[in-house]
């Protein structure tokens, strides 16, 4: 249920059948590592790595959640991969191994569980906001812990620029704060 197309003519270069499931609306992250290219991408209910250059799945995690919708692209730093979603399922921490071939679960954040509108990784810090308690949040890369948690504005999605959190609300409040671990700083 995963494939590789050539760009150019359209041609499917592989076809990788994952584990039969339905697609999540996720846009895959491919991942250039020392002993292969990597593709991640959500399923209906597993996170799959696929090799990128074969379509081999080389390993899949569960990740479910009450609708089967993950579109958050998974984030990728330091041999790690945080990959989230809403509907109560929350976020989780996976460890590759040197070549990308097999995962261990590092930890999960819960409450860091954005339905839509991904999240941003800025000096080792996680920004983004949560769908079942409503708050912008920060979470330490390195041990899951929240750093904080803020209602000053509605969740909804993030970007960054120059160190600076962009968001815009559900509520249609459009801001932009300062990337700082110790709350979120409305500039």
């Amino acid at each position: 249920n995963v494939m590789a197309l050539n760009r150019m003519t359209g041609a499917i270069i592989w076809n990788c059948p994952g584990l039969g499931e339905k697609s999540a609306y996720c846009t895959p992250l491919l991942l250039k590592l020392a002993a292969r290219q990597l593709l991640i991408t959500h399923t209906s209910g597993h996170v799959l790595g696929i090799d990128a250059t074969s379509g081999k799945l080389l390993w899949n995690s569960e990740h479910t959640n009450q609708w089967a919708v993950h579109p958050n692209t998974p984030i990728y730093s330091d041999g790690k991969v945080f990959v989230f979603s809403g509907y109560g399922q929350g976020g989780e921490m996976l460890k590759l191994s040197a070549d990308g071939s097999s995962i261990t679960k590092d930890f999960d954040v819960k409450s860091f569980n954005s339905r839509i509108g991904g999240a941003v990784l800025i000096d080792g810090f996680l920004y983004g906001s949560g769908d079942s308690d409503r708050s912008w949040q920060c979470i330490d890369w390195k041990t899951g812990e929240r750093k904080y948690t803020s209602t000053e504005v509605g969740n909804g999605v993030a970007i960054a620029a120059n160190k600076k959190l962009i968001g815009y609300s559900e509520k249609g409040e459009l801001f932009m704060a300062d990337a700082n671990p110790s709350g979120l700083k409305v500039i």
